[in-house]
């Protein structure tokens, strides 16, 4: 499918954008076989625990039905040391939500993951990732590399990241850059956002057609990417609008970096991560009685403003 229609980030779109999608069994590209669970819950630091969806996978053929799909009344239950944070179902929906006082998720930190349906157990765990802080948002020359402009981050406030002069861009000019502590992760994921929904398209490509341009999405997502000395580059090829935009910096646990980069409709290989002669028919799950993804992630974000070119 290419970076522009990852399912992720979607995470990922709307992951990187709420960190609560509904992703579908199929984009989970759960095995053929009939009534196989499946789970969708991404823990992000220093946010609530998350809703989580459970679903069941359909035989080939078979019509997809909100009906058939939706799981009820699974025992469901995230465990942190001593502490238990059972889930309830959602009437008629597949979503689980915590219940009682709903705590943040914890810097590195063992997270554990049982849903129990009829016959049928799912186990996950996933270790969070440390918090992280964008120290620096800078422009820099594409040929020498040297800073152009430092930029304001949102710890001057949302105001001064999009309004201020340092801030606003022409579009590609120069590369953006997001500077940050390290962490010792696998990878990162970039999530881009247009706040701007009435903004006008600034990508003007000769070979793309009204069709193509129909296509553009407002949100986008980068296949992981490594940042071992604290530096990531912004990719001006995800954005195609003028006006505000987000980018969200995640920085993955072992779960969510190895599904991303094992699913053969998210990539094509070439990425970090990737080796030659990858061909992954299944993706890593990490899950114990099941498929799907219980992972997490640290974020923090940077803003500007996308002017037209020149």
């Amino acid at each position: 499918m290419g970076l522009m229609k990852k399912t992720m980030v979607v995470l990922i779109c709307a992951v990187l954008a709420s960190c609560a999608a509904e992703r579908e069994p199929g984009e989970l590209l759960g095995p053929s076989e009939e009534g196989v669970l499946v789970v969708d819950a991404l823990l992000i630091v220093d946010r609530p625990m998350p809703d989580l969806f459970v679903r069941k996978t359909i035989g080939p053929g078979k019509r997809w039905t909100t009906e058939f799909l939706q799981v009820a009344g699974a025992s469901v239950e995230i465990r942190q040391g001593d502490l238990v944070f059972p889930y309830q179902n959602v009437p008629e929906t597949a979503r689980y939500v915590a219940t009682g006082t709903v705590p943040l998720v914890q810097p590195n930190t063992t997270y554990d993951l049982t849903v129990a349906f009829e016959d049928q157990v799912i186990r996950g765990q996933t270790v969070t990732p440390s918090r992280y802080r964008i120290e620096r948002a800078v422009l820099v020359n594409e040929k020498t590399l040297e800073v152009k402009r430092e930029m304001k981050t949102f710890a001057a406030g949302e105001e001064a990241v999009f309004n201020s002069p340092e801030n606003q861009v022409n579009y590609l000019d120069g590369l953006l850059e997001a500077r940050f502590p390290p962490l010792d992760v696998p990878a990162y994921q970039v999530g881009i956002e247009s706040l701007d929904l009435d903004s006008e398209r600034v990508l003007d490509a000769d070979f793309l057609d009204e069709e193509d341009y129909a296509d553009l999405e407002r949100q986008e997502s980068s296949p992981p990417l490594e940042a071992k000395d604290g530096i990531l580059r912004l990719p001006w090829f995800a954005i195609y609008y003028g006006g505000r935009h987000m980018i969200r910096i995640y920085a993955l646990d072992k779960n969510w970096f190895d599904f991303i980069r094992s699913s053969p409709l998210e990539n094509e290989g070439g990425f970090i991560g990737s080796l030659a002669g990858d061909n992954f028919e299944r993706p890593i799950f990490n899950l114990e009685g099941g498929i799907g993804l219980f992972g997490s992630a640290s974020v923090d974000s940077v803003g500007f403003f996308v002017l037209p070119r020149n």
